[in-house]
């Protein structure tokens, strides 16, 4: 571990062990302060619940405001209904609370807090505590502010039951299939079910039919870069095989048969600082023929 990530995590440390969550109607304190949770898997915190008051406090609500590369949710669906409805005047109760599940992208530094929300009636939605959260990411493929460390590889090693981050897209799991876009040091691979499909530079537009039997995307590679720019070749790939155009495909689509594919072609496309800039008429093609139009399940004509 570099000093730098010593010192970051050391400050953590000392930020969060000495924010012990309290408001004026609920005492708060988590089971442990940690600073680090790994990529590899959700982490549950499990906390202390104390009522200080003279009145009986209902617990309505446990919800999380973190920062975009981490989720967090109750522990368990039934908490509330079942175990922790409510604290009586001077009750404690204490047990696993929330589980924070962090993203395979962005930065290693997570903020934000764990609201918890009630009051002394039961339909009561005010804020009881909050927990402030400040973690890092135990991910060694990323640095701090989320770049891939170079010399990094793209590997297909989600595990079935976690193969797509929340609401992450390019990530497909569907009739026990997994399908996702796996990162490397400006290198992209496609992993299904576990396998490595072809490296690439980039790789975008990941579509897939029904069921996840047929899977198509754009592959860029001999990519250049000069100044701000960056231009690749592109190719469209079907279930493993390329094929080339005479123009440049953007905005790729399966059929949902999975037996036709559909792009939007263009004359030249760069990315000029991240952003992708085409020029050149949209025209329609399909399974690498110009067509007049596009089929009806395209929706991006």
């Amino acid at each position: 571990m570099t000093k730098r990530r010593s010192f970051i995590l050391t400050l953590l440390f000392l930020s969060v062990a000495s924010a012990l969550a309290r408001a004026a109607d609920l005492d708060i304190d988590l089971d442990r302060y940690e600073t680090s949770i790994p990529m590899t898997a959700p982490t549950v915190f499990s906390a202390t619940l104390h009522n200080p008051g003279k009145s009986r406090l209902y617990i309505t609500g446990i919800r999380a405001s973190l920062s975009e590369n981490a989720v967090a949710d109750v522990y368990n669906p039934v908490l509330l209904h079942e175990q922790l409805n409510h604290l009586d005047a001077g009750q404690t109760w204490d047990g696993p609370l929330f589980v924070v599940v962090p993203k395979r992208r962005g930065p290693l530094w997570i903020s934000g807090s764990i609201l918890i929300d009630g009051g002394v009636l039961q339909a009561s939605t005010a804020t009881l505590a909050v927990i402030p959260l400040h973690l890092t990411i135990d991910d060694p493929k990323r640095k701090i502010d989320g770049s891939i460390n170079r010399g990094i590889l793209p590997v297909c090693d989600r595990p079935a039951d976690r193969c797509c981050d929340p609401a992450e897209t390019g990530c497909f799991q569907m009739a026990g299939r997994c399908v996702y876009i796996a990162d490397g040091f400006n290198h992209q691979q496609v992993c299904i079910d576990g396998q490595s499909q072809a490296l690439y530079d980039h790789v975008a537009d990941l579509s897939v039919s029904s069921g996840a039997f047929h899977v198509a995307y754009i592959a860029g590679l001999h990519c250049s870069t000069g100044s701000l720019e960056e231009r690749c070749e592109r190719v469209v790939v079907l279930d493993g095989v390329e094929h080339r155009g005479a123009d440049i495909p953007t905005n790729l689509e399966l059929s949902p048969d999975g037996q036709h594919y559909a792009y939007t072609g263009r004359t030249s496309c760069v990315a000029r600082a991240g952003q992708e800039v085409c020029t050149g008429p949209r025209q329609a093609v399909l399974d690498g023929r110009p067509e007049k139009a596009w089929p009806e399940w395209y929706v991006h004509p």
